[in-house]
């Protein structure tokens, strides 16, 4: 069982679809033995020209003194300016030299809006020994409607959700269903203004102890600026010990969209 552990946590993928609204990637790690490798490709048959900003939960609010290095690119303080040809490939890296583990996310602008694939890999090293991977997929930057699978059936396996909105005002309407469909629970969350939310759904709804089925989210703007962008990416995490799982939503095309309203 251990090799067997050991080799789905230093070499399991996340295989990712394109998208031309792909734009986020909602978690990275930086510190406490972790950094994030970013791998983006340009999909085009043009030069891509973008911008990476990488962003702790607090958003605009606070600038991430994250040190990072790029190939090619330029990087200046938390940015990194990112000319890619096409079919070209390029490399991000976070630095990992921070004490301590900071959380936070990645907006991919793309300024000729191109389509762009990628993943973020992050990776907790003790010494040389890598002993936690996994690969976050590139998100669409508005996700109206998404649904996640959940499983809470094992006290032992932590279930995460992690949701990103860099729009002024931002509310998720939660609605949990049972494996035959069956409304169980529907709840709301804000985001209070932040940027980034981490949400343990067996904490916050102790209620829901041994539920299986799925969490549906749809997201509203309620108090945004009428030509504010609207922004709403997620991911959901499975982890137990060492053994760490990604589940990003699934969303229809339909409810797939451009931050732009207009």
């Amino acid at each position: 069982m251990k090799p067997l552990l050991l080799n789905l946590l230093v070499t399991s993928a996340m295989a990712a679809t394109a998208d031309p609204h792909n734009r986020f990637f909602p978690l990275v790690h930086d510190g406490g033995g972790w950094t994030t490798q970013i791998t983006l490709i340009n999909l085009a048959a043009q030069p891509a020209a973008m911008l990476l900003t990488f962003n702790t939960p607090a958003g605009f609010l606070d600038t991430w003194k994250v040190g990072l290095k790029s190939s090619p690119g330029n990087v200046s303080g938390n940015y990194v300016d990112l000319p890619l040809a096409p079919g070209a490939t390029a490399v991000v890296e976070t630095s990992g030299a921070p004490a301590t583990l900071t959380r936070g996310f990645v907006e991919v602008t793309e300024y000729n809006d191109l389509p762009i694939g990628g993943y973020a890999t992050l990776t907790r090293r003790e010494g040389d020994r890598i002993v936690q991977r996994f690969q976050i997929p590139l998100s669409p930057e508005h996700e109206r409607r998404s649904v996640l699978p959940v499983d809470l059936s094992d006290p032992l396996v932590a279930v995460e959700a992690i949701w990103v909105s860099i729009t002024s005002s931002a509310t998720l309407d939660l609605v949990f269903r049972d494996l035959a469909g069956n409304r169980i629970l529907n709840d709301q969350l804000t985001f209070d203004n932040k940027a980034q939310i981490f949400v343990n759904l067996r904490q916050q709804w102790p209620n829901l102890k041994d539920f299986r089925g799925t969490l549906q989210w749809t997201v509203t703007f309620p108090n945004a600026d009428r030509y504010e962008a609207r922004i709403l990416a997620g991911v959901s995490l499975m982890s137990r010990d060492t053994w760490w799982g990604v589940l990003p939503g699934m969303t229809l095309p339909a409810d797939q969209a451009g931050s732009n309203p207009y």
